[in-house]
């Protein structure tokens, strides 16, 4: 057994009472509680204020000196099997309908050994970067899948014990509903995806589609996990129509709807009825603010120069959490032709959407996007939690508070792994071009 003393974890990731701000500190501020945590192989097995009580005889203990610790994080949305492709399918114009031109020629690359080695290098990275949960969509249809779902069941077993992996099977409604359904379904049950997935557009027979692929995850009996209104067309609302087809069909699965960006555009009783229909069928949100910002607003004066954004794609963060909607943020794509950058980094993700967001006013609630948030989506109680039963993945950050993290986000972190640290050291580029 090992105990870590002064840890400083934000409320939102612990245990009650742990998770009640201590009188005469100001939870707008500054929402975390000294905790010593107290770890038996790989699991926590108690919690308590910090100094509340001596170290047995025989404990191991490490003073982490009133670091702020976060719990192993939750990235409930990525593409492994596009990760890493830039260097041979740059998308200069970083427009989403060229990306998707881009990454289509370039699938005819996407062979077992380099699917494998792509998705696990963004697995290293995520690992390092203090990750113990992905969930991942696969290309599904028009010619791919097969090898793409295969490398990450494999992926799901080499990493178990330390990464939990999800996948989702992505594909067009349109396709989905006429020809290839049994081809994706059976890719579902036999390499164990855990959702379908797919991109539905504004169209007359979306109602449909939607009851078709509803029925589809139940006969296979999973989640459904959708990219939604991922424009700043008013127009669109696929998520309101997912959340009328969940309840039509009354669903029984966990479902997820991911990006939303529309909804931002739309008339504020417009929207928030929506929301209230989202709350109703218990569909969990998704945000991809990093990825959404690389790929929306852009444009280009008459003359062709770059102009300047003026729409930047983030959904009603704020109004979810305040219904108490599970919200959760993402990597999404990483070093492809859908965004250049990104390191399956959640802490990345969780500084810049509390920026991008204006999450600051609603501080206590904002590691939930990172951690308990996913959880709650990706069906992993135990997880995004420093409580006992919870795994003893933990995020010794450098800072002491919530404003030197969010003033100093890329400060070198430490990983602690059961009784022990572990590397915290990133995989080297070069390694993507090896054998």
């Amino acid at each position: 057994m090992h105990l870590y003393r002064n840890a400083r974890v934000p409320l939102v990731c612990l245990p009650a009472p742990l998770n009640r701000p201590v009188e005469g500190s100001d939870p707008r501020v500054e929402p975390w509680r000294a905790c010593d945590v107290l770890v038996d192989g790989d699991r926590i097995t108690r919690v308590t204020p910090a100094g509340a009580e001596p170290p047995a005889p025989g404990v191991g203990v490490t003073d982490l000196g009133h670091a702020m610790v976060l719990p192993g994080l939750l990235d409930v949305h990525t593409h492994l099997d596009k990760a890493h492709t830039w260097h041979r399918a740059p998308n200069p114009t970083g427009e989403f309908w060229d990306a998707i031109k881009v990454l289509g020629a370039d699938s005819v690359n996407w062979t077992d050994k380099d699917l494998h080695r792509r998705a696990s290098f963004a697995l290293r990275c995520a690992w390092a970067n203090g990750t113990n949960a992905v969930r991942t969509h696969v290309d599904s249809g028009g010619g791919v899948g097969a090898a793409g779902h295969a490398v990450m069941a494999r992926l799901r077993e080499e990493w178990a014990g330390r990464i939990t992996l999800q996948t989702v099977a992505l594909c067009g409604l349109d396709g989905f509903v006429n020809g290839n359904a049994g081809d994706i379904m059976n890719l579902v049950a036999t390499h164990q995806a855990t959702a379908l997935g797919g991109f539905p557009q504004p169209n007359p027979d979306l109602p449909r589609q939607l009851d078709y692929l509803l029925a589809a995850a139940k006969e296979l009996g999973v989640g459904v996990d959708l990219h939604v209104d991922e424009s700043s067309l008013v127009h669109a609302e696929c998520l309101r129509a997912t959340a009328e087809a969940v309840l039509r069909n009354q669903f029984p699965y966990p479902v997820a709807c991911g990006h939303n960006c529309s909804l931002a555009v739309q008339p504020e009783a417009r929207a928030l009825d929506t929301l209230s229909l989202v709350k109703a069928a218990g569909i969990g949100i998704i945000s991809l603010p990093l990825c959404n910002l690389y790929l929306q607003g852009r444009g280009y004066s008459p003359e062709g120069a770059p102009a300047t954004p003026r729409w930047r794609g983030l959904t009603l963060l704020h109004e979810f959490m305040e219904a108490g909607v599970p919200v959760a943020c993402a990597s999404d794509n990483v070093r492809d032709a859908f965004y250049a950058w990104g390191d399956l980094d959640m802490v990345e993700v969780y500084t810049q959407s509390v920026r991008l967001g204006h999450l600051d006013t609603r501080l206590e609630a904002s590691p939930s996007v990172a951690t308990t948030g996913p959880a709650a989506i990706m069906g992993l109680p135990t997880h995004g939690r420093v409580a006992p039963g919870s795994p003893a993945d933990l995020v010794v950050l450098a800072a002491t508070t919530f404003n030197e993290l969010l003033a100093r986000p890329a400060a070198r972190r430490r990983l602690i792994r059961g009784e022990t640290f572990r590397s915290a050291e990133v995989p080297a580029y070069a390694e993507l071009f090896g054998g």
